[in-house]
């Protein structure tokens, strides 16, 4: 084997070894995507949390306004059963048509009333859902 000078070794190391300059070029490429997709976990955790949030409001309130309107039913029904018991107990038929119209005319008010409750409570959860939704920036 022969010996190379002294020199030719200084000029080996001066030139950049292309293996290298790969190696470090994949390594940072790497470094980069590591970075990309832990950044995007923690967005898509982040964003995540917020719907699970939503949902949770929605529900939430979906239950509220199911039970509000069993108890409406709940009075409605009450409602029908007083006036039947009133109708049987009336006198003549003057008695009977006044009964009626007054059984109507409460009946289309606590109704009116009632729905225009359920569409503000109904309204009231989709803000609630809709603002939990909104993923706060951290």
């Amino acid at each position: 084997m022969a010996k190379q000078p002294s020199g030719a070794s200084a000029d080996a190391s001066a030139k950049p070894d292309p293996a290298q300059n790969i190696r470090q070029t994949a390594e940072a490429t790497l470094a980069q995507a590591k970075q990309a997709v832990d950044q995007y976990m923690r967005e898509a955790v982040r964003l995540y949390g917020a719907m699970e949030s939503s949902v949770d409001a929605a529900q939430s309130g979906a239950r509220d306004i199911n039970r509000k309107a069993i108890g409406f039913a709940e009075k409605n029904v009450s409602a029908a059963f007083d006036f039947a018991h009133e109708l049987v107990r009336a006198k003549d038929p003057q008695e009977m048509v006044r009964l009626q119209q007054e059984f109507l005319k409460r009946q289309v008010e606590q109704m009116s009333g009632q729905m225009k409750e359920l569409g503000q409570d109904a309204s009231q959860t989709a803000q609630t859902a809709t603002a939990a939704a909104r993923p706060q920036k951290t």
